[in-house]
């Protein structure tokens, strides 16, 4: 790259840092035109397009940056974040994966890589968990709660789907483990407390929706459980 080239992709760097992002952009495409094989231009319009808005130019260029440099883990982590705003969660933990493999190889796996993965995983648990596709869902909390195990909302995530595969004893477990090291969970004990009803141990089922009102007295679920359970002693 030429003296006069540094320069503009120097200032288009300075307008990117101002914000000032339309101005940034056309400098950007000045300079990939002049030298359309530097992978680190490809990455600053992909930051940039992103910024303005526009994902679908932005996984272009971040793709680039990634074909002429197959080493480049932060574009390939760009290009992750990007899927994921686009709700491409599969297409995203591939890129992510890309990168903690890449960087494992350079440093070790750092615990921020390791954060967006795990939500990538929980995100795409999500999507299967909301189209009862219970199996999969707990597939990707698994792998989610392995690499951020003191996420306890990602486990709680899976005991809810070990629960819907009537996995008693594994979504119990988890369960307990979560209340180890958070004992005032409510949601966590309301559904150790359904655990056990599933299981027709109703007195356990009780002491747990128990101490749920004891802890949150408005918890409309612990009270409509216990309700429940009465009207079907009552019958």
């Amino acid at each position: 790259m030429d003296q006069e080239t540094k320069r503009l992709y120097g200032e288009a760097l300075q307008l990117y840092e101002a914000g000032e992002i339309n101005e940034s952009i056309e400098v950007l495409k000045r300079v990939v035109q002049m030298y359309p094989q530097y992978p680190d231009v490809h990455n600053a319009l992909g930051l940039v397009f992103s910024l303005a808005g526009n994902q679908t130019e932005a996984i272009q260029y971040f793709r680039r940056a990634t074909e002429l440099n197959p080493m480049y883990i932060e574009a390939y982590v760009n290009l992750a974040i990007v899927y994921n705003e686009q709700c491409q969660f599969e297409e995203a933990i591939r890129s992510f994966e890309k990168a903690a493999s890449l960087e494992t190889q350079v440093k070790g796996f750092s615990p921020k890589l390791k954060a967006e993965l795990a939500n990538s995983y929980r995100q795409l648990g999500d999507t299967y968990y909301e189209l009862q596709d219970y199996e999969k869902a707990a597939a990707e909390y698994e792998k989610a709660a392995g690499l951020a195990p003191t996420y306890l909302d990602i486990r709680l995530k899976l005991a809810k789907a070990y629960l819907q595969l009537e996995r008693y004893k594994d979504a119990e477990k988890m369960l307990l483990d979560i209340l180890e090291h958070n004992t005032n969970y409510s949601e966590a004990r309301t559904t150790l407390g359904l655990c056990y009803y599933r299981q027709q141990r109703f007195p356990d089922a009780i002491r747990e929706w128990q101490e749920v009102l004891r802890i949150d007295p408005q918890s409309i679920k612990a009270r409509s459980y216990l309700n429940m359970l009465k009207e079907k002693h009552n019958d």
